[in-house]
């Protein structure tokens, strides 16, 4: 996609919707971002892992002229969100980005070793088919259930298990 678009998309996601429903609330309503943060709740109960979700609704125009990608605005809310100042380095941030549809899953170094890139993007494939198929928190909630099962067995909780991150979506 080039610059034009990418900058067109961005600023006029959400004209076409109510002035009542945001880009996010288009997707996710308080209920869902309620649930979401006890699915993070509960999934930190069962591992030493800590999740994070961030949702942004669009880039600026700015940021798509200085070649800011999804990837590179992924990494910036993982370093932002401090989602790599854990204890045992076991960050993992779900990125959004709803205005170019682009899902991206970044793990901090101690899980990076121990469950890979390809997996990590295997899970965000399948977030993404989700909200093509119009269930986003059921997407993201299928990706929460898989990582816990990987994190489960990497990093099974013990007797020392902090919660180091807010378990609520960040919203940008």
């Amino acid at each position: 996609m080039n610059k034009f678009n990418r900058i067109l998309r961005n600023l006029t996601v959400g004209l076409s919707e109510s002035v009542f429903l945001s880009p996010l609330g288009r997707y996710f309503s308080k209920a869902d971002r309620e649930e979401l943060s006890q699915a993070v709740k509960k999934s930190e109960s069962q591992h030493r892992g800590e999740l994070r979700i961030c949702i942004e609704s669009r880039l600026s125009a700015l940021e798509i002229l200085q070649n800011v990608t999804s990837e590179k605005k992924a990494i910036e809310m993982f370093s932002f969100l401090k989602v790599w100042d854990t204890e045992e380095n076991s960050g993992i941030l779900i990125y959004l980005l709803l205005s170019e549809k682009k899902i991206h899953i970044l793990a901090d170094r101690g899980i990076y070793k121990k469950i890979g890139q390809n997996r990590l993007d295997s899970i965000a494939s399948k977030i993404g088919e989700g909200f093509r198929s119009g269930k986003p928190k059921e997407a993201i909630l299928l990706g929460i259930s898989e990582l816990t099962v990987d994190l489960s067995r990497h990093f099974p909780a013990g007797k020392h298990n902090p919660n180091e991150l807010p378990d609520e979506p960040y919203i940008k």
